[in-house]
């Protein structure tokens, strides 16, 4: 019961509503995770801006505060990552341009 499920859920129910409730519960624990993992992270940005800041050694940079929210869903392609996905775009083109040759041949038989 405390994945979510009812008693009528759990005992009447389909059994596998229970691995699904249970992954369900771990993706809402997980979220939680990272939503308090994140709260950290801005905590620690403002601190290192106040309080950071006035213990920085002359001549250091100051610390700032972003100035826009943290962006979760970024993925920084690398440059071989960059280049598999553009030979992996090639082939794909190709392979496309011969299927449309083979149409072509083949569109008055």
């Amino acid at each position: 019961m405390a994945i979510g499920m009812t008693y009528e859920q759990y005992w009447y129910g389909d059994p596998l509503m229970v691995r699904a409730f249970y992954k369900a519960e771990q993706l809402r624990q997980q979220r939680l995770n990272e939503e308090a993992w994140l709260n950290g992270a801005y905590v620690y940005r403002a601190l290192d801006a106040t309080v950071g800041n006035m213990m920085r050694k002359k001549g250091s940079q100051p610390a700032e505060y972003p100035l826009k929210p943290i962006e979760l869903n970024t993925v920084e392609e690398t440059e071989v990552d960059k280049e598999q996905r553009e030979e992996q775009e090639a082939v794909y083109a190709k392979a496309y341009m011969m299927n449309m040759v083979m149409a072509g041949k083949n569109w008055h038989k």
